[in-house]
C-alpha cells in the first residue's frame, strides 16, 4: 500500500521566468560613524606610535565624570583621553555643540539629530573620541568633515541685475561718496583733440571757363 509519505514531489529550484531570479538579501547598511572611527584608529596605528585610549566619560555638571551614563536625558558634555607615546591629549565636547543641526541628513534622508537623540551616549562618545584622535594624530588624519556635520562652503555672492522695468537698487550716500572718491583717484589723462583745419579758398584753375552774365535788352544786365 502506498502512503503519502512514500510519494516524493519533485521541486524545481531553478528560477522561473514568472517568479524572476532569486535576489540575494542586501547586506545591512554600514554605520558611517563607526566606519570613520575605525578609519581614524587605523591611521593612528599606521604611524607606529603607541596608542592608548581611556574610556570616554560623561558629566552633568562639569565636576563629576562617569564612564557610564544611566540617565534618560543626554549628558551635558563628554571628554576623551588619548595618549600617543605617553603624550596625553584630552578633548571636551558639549552635547548642544556636538549634535547635528536639523537640516543635516543621511544618504537615505534621515535626520542626524534624530539618530543622535535615539542613541545619545553612543553618538557623543564616538564624536568626542574621533575629535581626540584627530587632534593627537593630526599629521595622518588631518582636517576631515565629521559624519552628520557636513562642512559648510562659502558661496560667492552673485551680482543680480534688476529686472526689466524695475528701478535700480539705491545706494547710501556714504557708498556713493566712496565711489566718487575712487573714480576721482583714477589716473585720468586729458584727451588731446587736434583741431581740424577749415577749407582754404583757392582761385579757379586757368583752364576752367568763366561764365559771363547774359546781356539783357537796352544793354542793361
Amino acid at each position: 500500500m502506498t502512503t503519502l509519505d512514500d510519494i516524493q514531489i519533485p521541486v524545481d529550484m531553478r528560477a522561473s521566468r514568472l517568479r524572476g531570479a532569486e535576489r540575494p538579501t542586501p547586506p545591512p547598511a554600514v554605520d558611517d560613524v563607526a566606519q570613520t572611527l575605525a578609519e581614524y584608529t587605523r591611521l593612528a596605528l599606521s604611524t607606529g606610535s603607541r596608542l592608548e585610549i581611556d574610556p570616554v566619560e560623561f558629566t552633568a555638571d562639569g565636576e563629576v565624570w562617569v564612564p557610564l551614563w544611566l540617565h534618560t536625558e543626554p549628558p551635558v558634555a563628554a571628554r576623551a583621553t588619548v595618549r600617543r607615546d605617553d603624550v596625553e591629549t584630552v578633548v571636551y565636547r558639549r552635547w548642544v555643540e556636538a549634535i547635528p543641526g536639523e537640516t543635516a541628513l543621511t544618504d537615505d534622508g534621515r535626520r542626524w539629530c534624530d539618530i543622535w537623540e535615539a542613541n545619545p551616549t553612543e553618538r557623543l562618545e564616538s564624536y568626542v573620541l574621533r575629535a581626540a584622535l584627530a587632534r593627537a594624530f593630526a599629521d595622518v588624519i588631518g582636517d576631515r568633515p565629521d559624519p552628520g556635520k557636513p562642512r559648510t562652503r562659502a558661496v560667492a555672492p552673485v551680482a543680480a541685475e534688476p529686472a526689466e522695468g524695475e528701478p535700480a537698487p539705491r545706494i547710501s550716500h556714504a557708498a556713493a561718496a566712496e565711489l566718487e572718491a575712487a573714480v576721482a583717484a583714477l589716473p585720468w589723462e586729458a584727451a588731446e583733440v587736434a583741431a581740424m583745419p577749415g577749407p582754404v579758398p583757392r582761385p579757379p584753375a586757368a583752364h576752367v571757363p568763366r561764365l559771363a552774365a547774359p546781356e539783357t535788352r537796352g544793354g542793361v544786365r
